[in-house]
């Protein structure tokens, strides 16, 4: 029962509990269209989920978009890549979704990073509550980040209607009702 799920299109699994939250779901970020360059996967409290049941797709739109329900967005890599790399995909997902406000927040995110690259099944968690970010990188020291623009923003990348792995999104469409 508490056996991990696995991705399909990557083969990375994903345990059914992360940080005391319960695995909804999860998808793959491509870049071109076609390279796989990680898997996500989200989880989220089971009881908070019960009251979204029955609820319209728009509404449950609203709440994943809303930083004050807490959730872990689990990242595995599925390929090596360059941290400068991928602090900077992130960071220029974020930015245009911030419009102005605390943009200082974006080096802050890049200097939780250490200069180590990236490698195949390194794992990043990103615990959101509220106005605080908790961020455990792929060597796994945690740091902190406080920024209601910062944690929204971070939620539309992952939750929006640009998300930059709809995969994912779907998947938790689908899988936060039946937590």
């Amino acid at each position: 029962m508490m056996e991990p799920m696995k991705e399909k299109s990557t083969g990375i699994l994903f345990p059914k509990l992360c940080n005391g939250f319960s695995l909804a779901g999860m998808g793959v970020r491509y870049k071109y269209g076609f390279v796989q360059v990680y898997a996500v996967g989200s989880y989220f409290d089971s009881n908070a989920s019960i009251a979204l049941r029955g609820s319209s797709k728009d509404a449950i739109e609203k709440v994943l978009l809303d930083p004050m329900y807490p959730r872990t967005i689990r990242i595995v890599m599925a390929r090596n890549l360059s941290i400068q790399k991928f602090t900077d995909a992130l960071n220029e997902s974020l930015e245009p979704r911030m419009k102005g406000e605390d943009l200082e927040k974006l080096d802050e995110f890049r200097k939780l990073n250490p200069a180590v690259d990236l490698i195949k099944g390194a794992e990043m968690e990103l615990t959101i509550r509220g106005d605080t970010l908790l961020y455990k990188n792929a060597t796994g020291a945690v740091g902190m980040i406080r920024s209601a623009v910062f944690t929204r923003a971070l939620c539309d990348v992952y939750y929006g209607k640009d998300a930059v792995s709809p995969t994912h999104k779907e998947s938790v469409l689908e899988g936060i009702l039946n937590l």
